[in-house]
């Protein structure tokens, strides 16, 4: 082999040594760029589109136009090494300024997609149909005529075991969990309704339900407690002193007498005398125990207070103007504060 042989050989042979560096190089520079995060044009999340059928290289391309990404090479190299080229998903992403080429293939992979969610408030002591305003304000249950209230206990005291001791012709008062939620727009009013009733399970499960079975009450008799105790009073420990007073008012055979109720029955928002002689199951004026039913959807302190009541000497109360409660162990101290408050 001639000397200008041996030149060329050792010279192919760097070459090919610097090829495949530079390709080593080249390869572990993009995989460290698919890790980092790339700034766009635009600092808001905006949505991006990948269509069924869509290829790797073409959601590459269309994030790299849209300036999702810095460059195409990145995103396909990483969904290449993982294995994700078919899994990811149609549909759309929002996406925002600072994200990696992995985590846009890994939200595309677990078919993370975007979805247009509303935040939904309902306060405690709200009734069904108070919910069903608020839920319909914002434009609920895709069109459907069909509301909360229109639904009854036994539609679920198969999927909910708490259900089971409620009048199954009732409706759902008393179960639907005042909270905030964060619901699909148009979603159903069922999948609205079991969301809540999943929300009162868990509430339930904190403890109340075994308590409730140990003194050997029914759930829905302490939520129709509970009930009341959110309409009448305002902090937990007051709560709980009137559940001890109602609770031994049923005892003794008693009339609870509790105003709330009445309102519930008749629709007002304000008492006259007239009303305490209206003849209904929720008029507890009328009526001994426990009205029909709940007059409202209890928060968790109503209802840890209803399983959970204060005994005291007490036998009446009532609310000041300015909400705070006034407790009374006999009628004529009970009606000396009526004369110093309410007047």
């Amino acid at each position: 082999m001639n000397q200008a042989t041996k030149a060329f050989f050792v010279f192919a042979g760097i070459f090919a040594g610097a090829v495949l560096i530079a390709g080593a190089a080249g390869y572990f520079y993009a995989r460290a760029q698919a890790y980092k995060p790339f700034f766009g044009a635009s600092r808001d999340a905006r949505i991006f589109t990948v269509k069924q059928g869509d290829s790797v290289n073409r959601v590459a391309g269309n994030l790299r136009r849209e300036r999702f990404i810095s460059g195409e090479l990145y995103f396909a190299l990483y969904v290449w090494e993982r294995g994700l080229g078919g899994a990811l998903q149609a549909g759309d992403y929002s996406l925002r300024s600072g994200m990696s080429p992995k985590e846009i293939a890994d939200m595309m992979a677990a078919g993370n997609v975007f979805r247009d969610t509303v935040t939904i408030t309902i306060p405690e002591g709200f009734t069904v149909s108070d919910s069903d305003a608020v839920l319909q304000k914002a434009d609920f249950f895709g069109g459907e005529r069909k509301g909360l209230a229109d639904f009854t206990v036994k539609e679920f005291s198969e999927q909910y075991d708490f259900l089971r001791d409620a009048p199954q012709d009732a409706t759902l008062e008393g179960y639907v969990f005042p909270d905030t939620y964060y619901f699909e727009r148009g979603a159903t009013a069922r999948a609205v309704a079991q969301r809540m009733l999943d929300n009162f399970g868990k509430k339930l499960d904190t403890g109340l339900r075994e308590e409730i079975r140990r003194q050997g009450k029914r759930v829905f008799d302490v939520v129709v407690m509970a009930s009341l105790l959110e309409k009448e009073v305002i902090t937990e420990t007051d709560m709980r002193i009137v559940s001890g007073i109602l609770w031994k008012r049923i005892a003794l055979g008693m009339p609870l007498q509790v105003d709330a109720t009445v309102l519930y029955a008749t629709g007002r928002s304000d008492l006259t005398t007239a009303d305490l002689a209206v003849d209904s199951l929720y008029n507890t004026y009328r009526y001994k125990g426990l009205p029909k039913g709940p007059i409202s959807n209890p928060g968790l302190q109503a209802l840890r207070a209803a399983a959970y009541p204060t005994e005291s000497e007490y036998l009446f109360y009532l609310s000041k103007p300015n909400k705070e409660t006034v407790f009374s162990k006999t009628l004529r101290e009970h009606n000396i504060a009526k004369e110093r408050y309410l007047k």
